[in-house]
């Protein structure tokens, strides 16, 4: 086996481990045996435990981005049609990759000020998130498809959107669930009167 693959199958396996258990309770021999490898190869590839933590945490966060800026920046589509690429890019992401989906959210949940480079780095990522989010709206508000005030604020209501469909226990695809989410925000849920039904006077 290639060290790269090597690597990948580590990466994997540990993402497991992180997302079942605290990270207290997941030991580098255990990775090293759900991986079949020996400890020593865990080691020539990452210094210690919280290197390879955050190894995997940054896998995942690195190809959702990608797919992300991929998705917002699609040529001759619309805001709209830009924000449901950019919300089906995450949901398609964690439909497949459960595991990121729960180390994600566990990760979020340390959030906050300070801390170590690796958390900074998190945060950098997990901003660049609602960045894109944002440039969509944005663009949106330009091109006078939406009608929104605080684009910033309004793109961390998305992303709330979004663990809250893949949180609720819904059965839904990827595609539902995005366009629960976009019609949902864009629309809301009051009901537009048809004309026809307004009361004579």
């Amino acid at each position: 086996m290639k060290s790269q693959e090597r690597r990948d199958k580590i990466l994997t396996r540990a993402a497991r481990l992180f997302a079942s258990a605290r990270y207290d309770e997941v030991l580098m021999e255990h990775i090293a045996r759900e991986a079949g490898v020996a400890k020593g190869t865990l080691y020539s590839h990452f210094a210690d435990k919280d290197s390879l933590y955050f190894a995997v945490v940054f896998d995942g966060i690195s190809q959702l981005n990608e797919r992300l800026h991929a998705a917002a920046t699609t040529a001759n589509h619309s805001a709209q049609q830009q924000l449901h690429a950019v919300m089906n890019a995450i949901l398609s992401f964690f439909a497949r990759n459960r595991v990121f989906f729960r180390l994600l959210s566990m990760e979020d949940a340390k959030a906050g000020p300070g801390g170590s480079k690796s958390r900074q780095r998190w945060q950098t990522e997990r901003t660049e998130q609602i960045d894109v989010i944002e440039s969509v709206l944005r663009r949106g508000v330009a091109s006078d498809e939406f009608d929104i005030d605080h684009p910033r604020l309004q793109a961390f209501v998305l992303r709330g959107m979004v663990r809250s469909v893949l949180t609720s226990g819904e059965k839904l695809s990827p595609t539902e669930m995005v366009d629960v989410i976009v019609d949902t925000f864009l629309g809301g849920a009051r009901r537009v009167a048809d004309p026809a039904e307004a009361p004579s006077s």
